[in-house]
This record gives C-alpha cells, structure tokens and sequence, in this order.
C-alpha cells in the first residue's frame, strides 16, 4: 500500500484547517493520529493505492490543484481484499498507522521530529549563550506543517550558532539572514525573537508551497510576497534562491540537522 498525505500536524485543529482547504478544492481526506518518536500527530490522508505510479498521480494532482506538496509513505500491512485501495477510504475506515519515513526526507513540509529540548541543547553544547528558542521552532512547524527542526539547523547555519558572525546583528532578531544580501546589508529586523522565528518560518512556508498562508498569525515576513511561490519544495531547492550562489546551502542544512539528531 503506498499512501498519500497532504499535511502532517500536531494539532488536530490544524489538521481539520487542511481538510477542509483540500475539500474546498474537491479532494476528499480525513484525518490519521499516529504516534511519531512517542508523540501524537495528526496527519491527512488523501488516498491510499496498491501501485507506486497512481500514487505519485495523486501527489501530482494535489499539487497542481493546491500547491501543497503531498508525500507518499509505504505501508506493508495488508488491506481487506474486498477494499478499493485505489479510492480514499473514508474517515471511519481502520487502517494501520503509517511509517514515520517520508518518501522524500529532504522536503521542507512535514513534521518536526524533534523537541525543544533537544535543539536548545544541541546548541547550547557549541554555544553556551545562544538564546532558547527551540519552542518558537516547535511551535510554528507544527502550525504551518513545515520541519521547524530543520528550520533550526538552517538558523544555526545563517546565524554561526546564534553567535552573528556575519552582516546580521544579534539584536535584529533575524535568524535566517531574510534581507541580508551581503556586502554589509544587514536585511529585516523583527521586535522580538519570536517575530523572527515566525518571519523564517512564513518565509519558508512561501517557497514550499503555493497554498494560502494560514492566518492565525500575523504577516511578518517582509519578503513573503517576493517570492516564486511554490518554487522550492525541498530544502536543497533553496540553493540559488534563498542563498546565492548558495551551491550547497541547501546540503549545508539537512547535515546540520543530521549531526543535530544523533547527538
């Protein structure tokens, strides 16, 4: 069985916003709790298929109709045989929780797989003084389905371990360069850190996908409305756009995220 998810959250309320957007746009999907490194997700099913290729049509097809990038996830459990594996199940069917493993593991959509604890402490080990802010990264990957954890390796990357070593300033609370272009520019301010986790993420979510920003939160990032939407749906697609020349950043992330969980 290889099925399709469109979302993945840590609030149940998230997860019925992703649904309903999906329903809006005419593809039925329900939502599936499962538990991931021993803590509760709720994630959004689209369609659930016995072959790869139909799959990946659905993952295409939500994208071209919604903009969100969908991912495909193999379950070997067995389905009734009298199922239609090739339709949605409906929201009442039982069905086994899928493997945590992402078809694509390099996407910027998905769970954060870490806790605050963990990214404040990884940190704190390189820089003693960095400032806690692994709950914003938490917190606001959750809401808009982005890895907030691999958001935090790209801060650590843009920031020298939240020591501004570079054109930024530590008092700019801007902790992925958004606006630095270098040669002394320092790029946005945010009033709080915060705001600033916040502008990342938003700026994240722009690139990843072309879906509507959910509007709990306010607009802070700046940039939000430069970008290509939907341009860069994995976080090695940023090279050139987010960093330029930028010909590893995207590399330069996933493998401070790597050394970051197995610490």
């Amino acid at each position: 069985m290889y099925k399709v998810f469109a979302g993945s959250f840590k609030l149940r309320e998230n997860a019925g916003e992703r649904v309903a957007f999906l329903r809006s746009k005419g593809i039925q999907s329900f939502i599936v709790p499962t538990t991931i490194s021993g803590e509760k997700w709720y994630r959004v099913q689209a369609g659930a298929f016995s072959n790869m290729t139909n799959a990946e049509n659905r993952v295409n097809e939500i994208k071209k109709m919604t903009g969100i990038n969908a991912f495909i996830e193999a379950d070997n459990q067995s389905t009734s045989p009298n199922s239609d594996v090739r339709s949605t199940p409906s929201p009442t069917t039982s069905i086994p929780s899928p493997s945590p493993i992402q078809q694509n593991p390099s996407s910027i959509l998905g769970p954060t797989l870490l806790t605050a604890e963990q990214m404040n402490q990884f940190v704190r080990k390189i820089n003693p003084n960095a400032p806690l802010l692994g709950s914003f990264y938490k917190i606001f990957g959750e809401y808009y389905g982005i890895r907030g954890d691999v958001a935090f390796a790209q801060a650590m990357l843009e920031t020298d371990y939240f020591r501004f070593t570079g054109d930024v300033r530590k008092g700019q609370n801007n902790f992925a360069g958004i606006g630095a272009t270098g040669g002394g520019v320092r790029g946005a301010s945010f009033q709080t850190p915060q705001d600033g986790v916040l502008a990342q993420l938003q700026h994240l979510y722009a690139y990843a996908t072309k879906a509507p920003l959910p509007n709990r939160y306010p607009l802070v990032d700046p940039r939000f409305n430069l970008v290509n939407r939907g341009s860069a749906a994995t976080w090695t697609a940023l090279n050139g756009k987010w960093a330029v020349p930028g010909t590893n950043y995207g590399q330069s992330i996933l493998n401070l995220y790597q050394k970051m969980a197995q610490a």
